[in-house]
């Protein structure tokens, strides 16, 4: 290699490493500018709306008051019986029954007359939210006809299929009825279709109904009275004209809750069709 040659590559060289250089001080300088040129992050504003937020927050918490979930005779709240005419709930029955159950009747009421045909009784202790042990309401009872909330079975009354909301017990006209568990008297009174109908309620929100009674049931039981399990509240009788082609009976009916069910899931039933079986 000669030495102009020699000379030419190291003033290369040289320029190389200028250039190298000059990018590495450009870099630098550049990125000094952008940071300086950056602000400091500051705190947003807070908004009225995450303020008012806030100031709810550091409130103090008042503890919801407790729902009572309970549905007794005396929280004003209407079963749902189920109506045979239709098959759905008895509305202008439930509209009777409220006001009864408004009046908180089997709390504060004094005892009745002694000359009272039926004299209040002091319910058994029995939790409010537990249901309590129904019996048969009449003596020795038969059942000749199930209860049937979905399904429609035949009526011979009016000769059709509808839905029947009870169980009928076979009995003759003025047998005594009774209470099939303890509780209080909600009403007494005359339903168009079922006739005079005694109902109690009981706890575990449960209420029963005893329909098609004789008008003498209304000098047996009255409103507020307390009553035990087995103890007179009326007398069968002929007054349910939508049932009134059947055989002499009782009709019974028991809603849970606030809704209808079957009493033979409830309590023990003797049927008809079991004794007459060979």
């Amino acid at each position: 290699m000669t030495t102009n040659a020699k000379k030419q590559n190291r003033i290369l060289t040289a320029a190389l490493i200028i250039l190298i250089a000059s990018l590495i001080a450009l870099i630098a300088i550049t990125s000094g500018a952008n940071r300086k040129a950056k602000p400091p992050a500051e705190e947003p504003p807070v908004s009225e709306t995450r303020r008012d937020k806030e100031d709810e927050s550091s409130a103090p918490v008042k503890s919801p008051a407790k729902k009572n979930d309970e549905k007794t005779a005396d929280d004003g709240s209407a079963p749902s019986f189920a109506r045979e005419e239709d098959g759905k709930p008895d509305e202008e029955f439930d509209e009777r029954l409220t006001p009864a159950a408004e009046q908180k009747s089997g709390e504060d009421k004094a005892v009745p007359e002694a000359d009272r045909d039926t004299a209040a009784v002091p319910t058994a202790a029995h939790p409010e939210n537990e249901l309590p042990t129904f019996r048969a309401p009449l003596e020795n009872a038969v059942a000749v006809k199930g209860c049937s909330l979905a399904v429609p079975v035949f009526s011979a009354t009016m000769n059709d299929y509808r839905t029947h909301g009870g169980i009928d017990f076979a009995c003759a006209p003025g047998t005594p009825v009774l209470a099939a568990a303890e509780g209080t008297v909600v009403s007494v009174a005359k339903d168009p279709m079922m006739g005079w109908t005694v109902t109690l309620g009981h706890s575990g929100g449960a209420v029963t109904r005893y329909a098609g009674l004789s008008e003498e049931s209304t000098n047996i039981a009255k409103a507020g009275d307390k009553v035990l399990a087995g103890q007179v509240i009326g007398a069968s009788g002929e007054t349910a004209l939508i049932e009134s082609a059947e055989e002499n009976h009782l009709h019974f009916e028991l809603a849970v809750d606030g809704r209808a069910a079957d009493p033979a899931e409830y309590m023990d039933v003797v049927w008809l069709s079991d004794l007459t079986e060979d």
